[in-house]
């Protein structure tokens, strides 16, 4: 855990200065601590969270409990030494806008450490900077199963599989809350999609509810987090705010769970909500505040659950530490800003950011051990290339830290490693943006446009024009590649075609100018991907019209023209938000503004920027390649392959020079039809502030690889559809579409199992610079933990190469006897690091509910009973070791 020179934090203000600090409000009298506890019974500190929130509560008006029920921004009760929800984003880090914060990885970054411990240290620094910063509470971890390649938020979550996702989010939560501020863990329950997320009505049955995605939850509320925030969607037809069965009977009752259920932003559709289970709604106060009152008044919310509602705040600040040590200006209404955050606790914190994004890069390719690149291979030069290799690479939302406090980007950390070695850096083509989660062709690039008074490869003049308010932004944009929404709105500052929230939220028209200049004489193939009107004019020719027909689709219109080398082409796009409830559901769930022109050229054309490319890595010794996607919230992804015509800047790399080594900053799966053209493949996630430092530490050899994939990485599109999973982009035009969770526990991994399908990589999958060998031999034993006997499997593991080197040892349990269930499904892990020809026996302890299924008739987990095959290896396909156990009757 990072260590700060400053005082404990539960230490920073004691219960006698927060006496002080009141008496100065309410004009009382300073008092000894033990003659205050008299007056304010609730401030001692010896007796239970339970008990100072029952002494609290049976003093509080009507006014005061509302007042304690404002999701965030709210006063508080100063006058009694509460403070209130002031809560911020933080999945990744705290998302400030005013001040520098620990840009943390990515979640799924975070999920493949395969480490709770590292996860608690990962917590530690966004529950540090959250309470430093003047908050009580911090909207994460973002605990989304991964059931879908194409959501957008999946870099901000843990990954397909239910017990490892529990186990990396419960390390963050136990984290977070080990500062005086409490978790706000996000989003419960069936959050797997962003496209029409305020409507989509998911319908999965109560087996893969409980089995899938409830079972990550398990662990989270045994830690007792403070908070736990509703979602969006609806499951089987209720909203999930106002669903009982989730909160009411599955969150609190079943799991036991003591803290507050808060809305997602304006999640709250009903005053009926409270009644099933909603506590906190907001941050609007239609149902909140006043209106709240008035709702008690009138006999629509009752007393009693306005009463049970605010005690689960109270529990939540009191069981944190809050109360006895708020935050900075914790009594200062409205919120002040926040003080700039010390640089001795940010140096700590990025410390911590590297390790975890150095243990989270996963080696997925290393033929002929093109890496490390320092293993007796002469290295005299290196050409990086890729045009978001010197970027910030981030994902977009509420999850995005938009001003990391200490960045090196990849490029940054590759030249700092390289000692004598010659680094040269070639963008390759244009960076990537919130516009290439879009699909359709490629996006024309910037090299063959020109806007009027500008040069070759600046791109075009664009007039945006806001058409409800008449305002109007005119600017140059690099190419038309639009997508307007919360992810290109909340952003961080390295991102490119920002369209400023004012023209984000609401129907727009654009107009952009300017002239193309073909690089090769030969036929194009344009193509304008939009949903609403576009159209496009080369020359003198509308050679695409706008739609006559339904444009409430997204779709590509598609128009040839013969074109001659070096010749310049006035070029015309004009586009309008016209289609039907293209912006329904406000920034939280439209579609929004969606325009490109795409192209393909004529076979052979390589633009400038891909020519630099290639002669730069003709011209080195090894070519290190940075690819990369965009996605965000409300913004899934159209397809799987990687924007920006990356591919073919890969494949073009990989000819000029066969030691091409490709990093990967990826928010998930994407298709490789390069892979077999380079060495080297390094997925490095959205790997945070200390990328770079993370990504040169592995390719040299600093670090040897252990991360392992939370996370399948498909073969093909075709290959996902099979599994019975549809892209969600495809919604779009269905105000509130029905998605069915057919594929029931086949989620993953579990699903290509059942398909007898071979992904590109898969589950668990991730390489080492040594190799390790596993003894066929398994041993069956027993445990204690918290009381109750779980199995362990123990098997002897020996590193047989010249490095040190970390494997994580996973466990899968094959089908449980006499019920339906998944081939294989994650049972345990654990990770051993050894020495050259070191041996150890690795022991594996089974999660409790590896043997059991959720059975609807009892309404309860259950023990399956007879024989069960156990497998022991390094990925879910690279088994090592098998053995069989009998599950006894009883």
């Amino acid at each position: 855990m990072p260590m700060s020179s400053s005082p404990p934090r539960r230490a920073r203000l004691t219960t006698v200065a927060a006496l002080a600090v009141a008496s100065l409000l309410v004009g009382l009298t300073a008092a000894p601590a033990s003659a205050a506890n008299d007056e304010v019974p609730w401030m001692d500190p010896s007796l239970s969270a339970d008990d100072r929130t029952d002494l609290l509560l049976a003093e509080l008006s009507l006014d005061e409990k509302i007042t304690m029920l404002i999701q965030s921004g709210g006063a508080g009760l100063p006058e009694r030494l509460i403070p209130a929800i002031r809560g911020k984003d933080g999945c990744c880090g705290l998302s400030a806008t005013d001040i520098d914060t620990t840009a943390l990885p990515a979640g799924v970054a975070l999920a493949s450490t395969w480490d709770p411990e590292l996860a608690e240290a990962y917590g530690d620094v966004s529950g540090d900077e959250a309470w430093r910063a003047g908050y009580t509470s911090i909207a994460g971890p973002t605990m989304d199963l991964v059931r879908s390649p194409y959501n957008g938020r999946q870099w901000e979550s843990f990954g397909e599989d239910p017990l490892l996702n529990g186990a990396i989010a419960t390390g963050q939560v136990v984290g977070q809350e080990s500062n005086p501020v409490h978790s706000i863990v996000k989003h419960y329950n069936l959050n797997n999609q962003e496209t029409r997320r305020g409507h989509v009505n998911v319908v999965v049955d109560e087996r893969t509810l409980r089995e899938v995605y409830t079972r990550p939850w398990e662990p989270v509320i045994a830690a007792d987090p403070g908070a736990v925030m509703c979602a969006f969607n609806k499951v089987n037809g209720e909203y999930s705010c106002g669903n009982g069965t989730l909160q009411n009977d599955i969150l609190k009752n079943d799991l036991g769970f003591k803290g507050y259920i808060s809305s997602d932003f304006n999640a709250t559709h009903s005053f009926a909500d409270y009644e099933n289970g909603l506590d906190v709604a907001g941050p609007g106060i239609e149902f909140s505040a006043s209106n709240l009152k008035q709702a008690v008044l009138d006999g629509t919310v009752s007393e009693e659950r306005v009463d049970d509602a605010t005690r689960r705040v109270l529990y939540a600040l009191f069981s944190q530490g809050t109360i006895d040590n708020p935050p900075a200006n914790w009594d200062v209404f409205p919120q002040p800003a926040s003080d700039a955050l010390p640089a001795d606790v940010l140096a700590e914190h990025d410390a911590v950011a590297e390790k975890v994004a150095t243990e989270g890069i996963v080696l997925l390719q290393n033929d002929k051990s093109a890496l490390p690149l320092n293993a007796g291979k002469k290295v005299g030069s290196i050409a990086v290339i890729g045009a978001d290799a010197d970027h910030y690479i981030d994902g977009g939302g509420s999850g995005a830290v938009q001003n990391p406090a200490d960045l090196t980007t990849i490029l940054d950390g590759i030249e700092a490693a390289a000692g004598d070695a010659q680094v040269t850096y070639t963008a390759g083509g244009d960076p990537v943006s919130l516009g290439d989660t879009l699909t359709g062709l490629a996006p024309v690039p910037s090299d063959v446009l020109t806007p009027s008074g500008g040069e070759l490869g600046d791109g075009l003049n664009v007039s945006y024009t806001a058409t409800t308010m008449g305002m109007t932004l005119d600017r140059v944009d690099s190419q038309v590649n639009l997508r307007t929404g919360i992810s290109g709105t909340m952003i961080n500052t390295s991102q490119v075609e920002n369209v400023p929230a004012l023209f984000a939220v609401g129907p727009i028209t654009a107009r952009w100018t300017g002239s193309i200049t073909a690089p090769t004489t030969g036929e194009y193939t344009f193509g304008l991907s939009q949903i609403g009107q576009a159209s496009l004019t080369i020359g003198d020719t509308q050679v695409i019209s706008p739609a006559t027909g339904d444009n409430d689709v997204y779709g590509t219109d598609q128009a040839k023209l013969s074109l001659k080398a070096g010749q310049s082409y006035p070029v015309v796009v004009e586009y309008a938000t016209d289609a039907p409830n293209q912006f329904d559901g406000g920034l939280n769930d439209q579609a929004g503004a969606m325009v490109r022109l795409g192209w393909t050229p004529p076979k052979g054309t390589t633009t400038a920027s891909q020519q630099a490319a290639v002669d730069a890595a003709a011209a080195a010794d090894v070519a290190v390649v940075v690819v990369r996607d965009y996605t965000g919230e409300a913004a899934d992804r159209g397809d799987l392959t990687l924007p920006q015509n990356q591919d073919a800047l890969v494949s073009a790399v990989a000819k000029a020079n066969k030691r091409t080594i490709v990093v990967l900053a990826t928010s998930g799966a994407v298709l490789m039809p390069w892979l077999n053209d380079v060495e080297g493949v390094v997925q490095a996630w959205y790997g945070g502030q200390a990328q770079g430092d993370a990504v040169a530490s592995v390719l040299f050899g600093e670090t040897n690889p252990s991360g392992k994939l939370p996370i399948t990485f498909p073969a093909s599109e075709a290959q996902v559809a099979d599994t019975g999973i549809t892209n969600e982009f495809d919604t779009l035009a269905v105000v509130e579409p029905e998605v069915r969770y057919d594929e029931g526990l086949n989620v993953g991994y579990k699903a290509y199992l059942a398909n007898d399908a071979a992904p590109l990589f898969s589950f668990g999958h991730g390489l080492s610079y040594t190799s390790f060998k596993y003894d066929k031999k398994v041993t069956l034993g027993t445990t204690t933990v918290d009381g109750e006997t779980r199995t362990t499997a123990t098997v002897t593991v020996r590193n047989q190469g010249k490095l040190t080197g970390t494997e994580k040892v996973q466990v899968y349990v094959g089908s449980l006897p006499g019920v339906s269930s998944p081939e294989k499904q994650l049972a345990g892990w654990a990770s051993v690091t050894l020495d050259s020809k070191q041996s150890a026996e690795v022991t594996v302890v089974l999660d409790e509910h590896a043997f059991q299924y959720w059975n609807t008739e009892a309404d309860a987990w259950t023990t399956a009973t007879g024989s069960v095959t156990l497998e022991i290896g390094s990925s879910s396909s690279d088994i090592r070791a098998t053995t069989k156990t009998v599950i006894p009757a009883g």
